[in-house]
């Protein structure tokens, strides 16, 4: 493929901040959880263009005991999208024409409703196409999950439990909008096991909030050393129905390690399975590391879900959410968007 033609496709994110009043006039935003509409002609749907979307955010989700898409993904052909679209929350709208330089790509958050994500690809061929989307997937697909996020957490102000929140924030000196429905489980110096159960039966979902001293970057963000400091923290305070039996990694399925940018700081996940030593229990988890800089502390949170009869997909995306509100003494809540630039990777 033409060498010029990847490195002049460019990837813009705007990211457009709103004001309070502006935030009051947009409508709620519609659609299902975890669902993604695709504009686009009918024809390239149904072609190569199509089976690369798909494929792109229709693949697998993983890191979850059965099969699970990233999103459900929903089809409108171009000639049919009219304003009763327009709200939807996530939505991806494909443009192929030959008549363009270039491929391109725009993002922009709440156009048409709040919370909103609305991603626009332009380009000129299927190849292109392709090239914006492999090199862009991991991008795209953080910022639709972080507008899942966004509705989650707009949820939880409304829906919040006073009672725990002021319970971790005096224990713990950090604040997390916990929802109703929560109860602190097991509360020490420096950990607390946030708890959710009796919903629906066989349902049991977690938060572990660990506070620990920072010492060693180098040590304290290493894959084993996460890994083995989960599994130290489960196996003391997240026992099974059975005698002896407690909570540990999966091993034949070592987890994944990623660097991400957590609310503007730097934090590891690592995404895995669970299991129960000694007993037949398991199901995700999701754990985040990072650091208070002011008070110098290390930070892990580890979110995890038990529900054999049900998907798992949204259920671990809600206590992801739920993480997600953590602040640290000082802070704000990061609502603000800033305006970036990206160039596509070189090869």
């Amino acid at each position: 493929m033409n060498r010029l033609f990847l490195l002049s496709a460019i990837l813009v994110f705007i990211f457009a901040s709103c004001g309070t009043e502006e935030r009051k006039r947009k409508a709620s935003a519609t659609g299902r959880t975890g669902e993604l509409l695709v504009v686009m002609d009918k024809n390239h749907w149904e072609g190569r263009a199509g089976d690369m979307v798909k494929n792109t955010f229709g693949a697998y989700q993983e890191m979850l005991p059965q099969p699970e898409t990233k999103f459900d993904v929903r089809h409108i052909d171009k000639a049919n999208f009219t304003s009763l679209f327009e709200t939807h929350r996530n939505l991806l709208m494909v443009e192929i024409d030959p008549t363009l330089e270039k491929a391109r790509l725009e993002s922009r958050s709440n156009i048409w409703s709040r919370p909103q994500r609305v991603v626009r690809i332009y380009a000129p061929n299927d190849s292109l196409l392709e090239v914006t989307l492999e090199r862009n997937a991991r991008q795209l697909i953080d910022l639709y999950l972080e507008n899942e996020r966004e509705r989650l957490i707009s949820a939880y102000r409304l829906m919040s439990n006073p009672q725990v929140r002021n319970a971790i924030e005096e224990r713990f000196n950090v604040k997390l909008l916990v929802p109703e429905g929560y109860f602190i489980a097991i509360e020490e110096e420096n950990f607390a096991w946030l708890r959710r159960t009796g919903t629906k039966e066989d349902l049991d979902m977690g938060l572990l909030l660990t506070i620990l001293p920072y010492t060693d970057p180098d040590v304290d963000f290493d894959y084993d050393v996460i890994w083995s400091r989960r599994d130290s923290i489960t196996k003391r305070h997240i026992a099974g129905q059975l005698p002896n039996s407690y909570m540990t990694t999966y091993e034949d399925i070592p987890p994944n390690y990623r660097e991400i940018n957590f609310k503007g700081r730097y934090a590891v996940e690592l995404r895995g399975l669970w299991k129960m030593e000694g007993d037949f229990m398991g199901g995700p988890f999701v754990n985040y590391t990072m650091v208070d800089e002011t008070t110098g502390r290390l930070i892990n949170i580890d979110v995890f879900v038990w529900a054999p009869p049900f998907d798992k997909r949204d259920y671990l995306r809600q206590l992801e959410a739920l993480a997600y509100t953590l602040e640290f003494p000082g802070e704000q809540d990061l609502e603000e968007e800033e305006q970036e630039e990206f160039d596509l990777a070189e090869e």
